[in-house]
């Protein structure tokens, strides 16, 4: 049976990278996406695919929705005659 202690802000249950190496790569993800992504990180020293870049960015939740608390007039105005 083997058994690992969790170091809070080190490790993480279940998961393969530290926090740090996770926000990494999901930062990368973000900015370059797929092959791009997976370029620069190659460049950092951390080899990952395309599709675990991609399946990274995917697993990020989304950021939440802001009501805009006015709407002016141009807001609803339609290009042309009317």
């Amino acid at each position: 049976m083997t058994f690992a202690e969790q170091v809070p802000g080190l490790t993480v249950r279940y998961q393969r990278r530290t926090p740090l190496l996770q926000h990494l790569v999901e930062s990368v993800g973000v900015v370059l996406a797929g092959r791009g992504g997976a370029r620069m990180l190659r460049v950092l020293n951390v080899r990952l695919s395309r599709c675990t870049v991609l399946a990274q960015l995917t697993r990020m939740p989304l950021p939440p929705l802001v009501t805009p608390r006015v709407l002016g007039v141009d807001d609803f105005a339609l290009y042309g005659d009317t």
